[in-house]
């Protein structure tokens, strides 16, 4: 793409937004079309410090290029011994008034103070107060605000100081607002801003301070089609109002840690109700297995799926909720969503080599891959469980049950209970392990099968004398259960690629997996691969892959 032609200058256009400087610099030295387009795309934003600003105004003045200008990025960190404290108040004020009378149409802003902690000064407080208040009053017909750096100690001091945040009610063409990882701790606030401008937002990003209230202000707002709720205290009742009234023109849907919500709700987030969903973030909800097989199944096809993310809560009484996804989940993934550019599962014990083989031979546009069985942090030695809100590991009946380390093998075994604490385990050249975590100690339970659906080429499950069986009739047999490590946690093993990889580039790729020379050979098959991760790795295919990617990041935890 040389951008020489009318159709891909366009496409390069709205390309820059999302390159960052060093990227663009890199953009300038491919032919003249490239340095023409990433020097328009610069002149189209400026950027500076507060009191910069009528400078950087003369600079592109005198350019001409200040016609130009839509965007504005500014810094409004306090300068600590550059003017006092009433020539500092003016700086800001004059600057703010060359803003107001300039003849451009300034529509997206981003407000930020980089490097400033959550605990400001008063100095801090008072003028970044002051000139956040100024900015939106000088900026009515703003289209984009950008909250995201933000810190919380100065949203909240903003207030107190001359309530900067009524002018947000002010804004009437608001379209996109984002508070980033910020709290703002004023729902009201918000909700204000949304009914403000329900005639024009199409996103928001308000992570924790999104309510009810907010929520059905969005569903009347016609042309909304991005929702970040994450960490928000939502209930199933607002998320339903707004699938229903907005549900055909939602794009992405973000719930990540939305603690309030259950499987009433999350169920109905299927295609039917949701056409065009592009992004889907169920990070840590209360839900069951049946809830993701009516959202992922043979009969439910995703067609615009760009961005899945799936971990599930543990709720006390059911510890081993993180087996939810499993092998015919992920099938149907592999089969149902084919525009599918990243996956990332959190906690998934259930799944087996057979379920990671149907995402990798299937998704051929799959860029980011990360596929955990552990959702926890691993017990320390000699802790006890116990202690960490789990039960123990023998699960009541006196003595702990583990599986065979042997691949393909399901044959439960009776260990004897150690008299001495847990020792942690070393591989053959002495390599420390992590020892396995609460969540793998409870997977570990028989009366309890990770797969509680059929699958194909089952594999028989051979029980010793006294192990616990199940009563209820005709109990389907167990699918293969996943490869151990020598400490027993869960990795994948070469196997997982045996219908290869249907996409040629990964920009992460990150698995609980053993990589071998076999895993090395269908690597060097990929046109690109950026960052690779896993659990192990031996040096053989850490030297064909090095060979193949010079520039791949590894961070594996062990070389064998």
């Amino acid at each position: 793409m040389d951008g020489s032609s009318p159709a891909t200058a366009v496409v390069i256009e709205l390309v820059l937004p999302y390159l960052n400087k060093k990227t663009l610099a890199s953009c300038k030295t491919l032919n003249k079309a490239w340095l023409a387009l990433v020097t328009l795309h610069s002149t189209r934003s400026l950027e500076c410090h507060i009191l910069r600003l009528p400078l950087r105004i003369m600079h592109f003045r005198r350019k001409g290029l200040l016609s130009l200008v839509r965007s504005l990025t500014v810094d409004i960190s306090y300068l600590e011994g550059f003017l006092s404290a009433p020539m500092y108040e003016r700086r800001i004020n004059d600057a703010v008034a060359l803003l107001q009378n300039l003849p451009v149409n300034i529509r997206h802003i981003k407000i930020h103070m980089p490097g400033a902690s959550t605990t400001l000064t008063n100095a801090e407080i008072r003028f970044g107060s002051t000139a956040f208040t100024l900015l939106l009053q000088a900026l009515p017909n703003l289209a984009t605000l950008d909250l995201s750096d933000c810190p919380v100690a100065l949203l909240a001091a903003s207030q107190r100081h001359d309530a900067p945040f009524a002018s947000l009610a002010r804004l009437q063409n608001i379209r996109w607002f984002s508070l980033g990882s910020n709290d703002m701790s004023s729902a009201a606030e918000l909700h204000r801003l949304v009914c403000a401008n329900q005639h024009t937002l199409t996103a928001i990003s308000g992570k924790g301070d999104i309510t009810d209230r907010t929520l059905i202000a969005l569903s009347k707002a016609p042309r909304f089609t991005r929702l970040d709720a994450s960490g928000s205290s939502i209930s199933d009742d607002a998320l339903l109002t707004l699938v229903r009234a907005r549900g055909s023109g939602l794009r992405e849907l973000v719930l990540s840690d939305c603690t309030r919500l259950t499987k009433r709700s999350i169920a109905h987030l299927s295609p039917k109700a949701l056409p065009t969903l592009a992004v889907l973030d169920l990070y840590n909800i209360m839900v069951t297995t049946d809830v993701y097989q009516r959202l992922f199944n043979f009969a439910t096809r995703w067609p615009y799926l760009r961005d899945l993310k799936l971990k599930a809560a543990i709720p006390d009484t059911s510890p081993r909720q993180d087996l939810l996804v499993n092998d015919d989940i992920l099938e149907a993934i592999g089969r149902n969503c084919p525009r599918l550019v990243s996956l990332r599962l959190f906690g998934c014990h259930g799944i087996t080599d057979n379920g990671l083989s149907s995402i990798l031979g299937n998704l051929g546009y799959l860029r980011e891959l990360v596929v955990m069985h552990s959702a926890s942090d691993p017990v320390a030695p000699g802790e006890d469980v116990a202690e960490q809100g789990g039960a123990p590991a023998g699960g009541g009946r006196g003595e702990p049950v583990t599986m065979s380390p042997r691949l393909g093998s399901n044959v439960l075994r009776h260990e004897a209970p150690a008299l001495d604490g847990p020792e942690p385990s070393t591989t053959a050249n002495g390599l420390l392990l992590s020892l396995p975590s609460i969540s793998d100690i409870w997977a570990d339970i028989p009366s309890l099968p990770s797969n509680a659906i059929p699958q194909h080429n089952h594999a028989q499950v051979q029980r010793v004398t006294g192990a616990p069986t199940s009563s209820a009739p005709d109990t389907p047999r167990l699918s293969e259960e996943p490869r151990r490590n020598a400490n027993g946690q869960r990795v994948f093993t070469s196997r997982a690629l045996q219908k290869g990889l249907r996409s040629n580039r990964f920009n992460l790729l990150n698995l609980d997996m053993e990589y071998d020379s076999v895993c090395a050979s269908h690597f060097a098959k990929l046109a690109h691969l950026h960052v690779l991760c896993g659990r192990m790795i031996t040096r053989h295919a850490k030297s064909l892959i090095e060979g193949q990617f010079p520039q791949c990041k590894m961070m594996v935890w062990n070389t064998d």
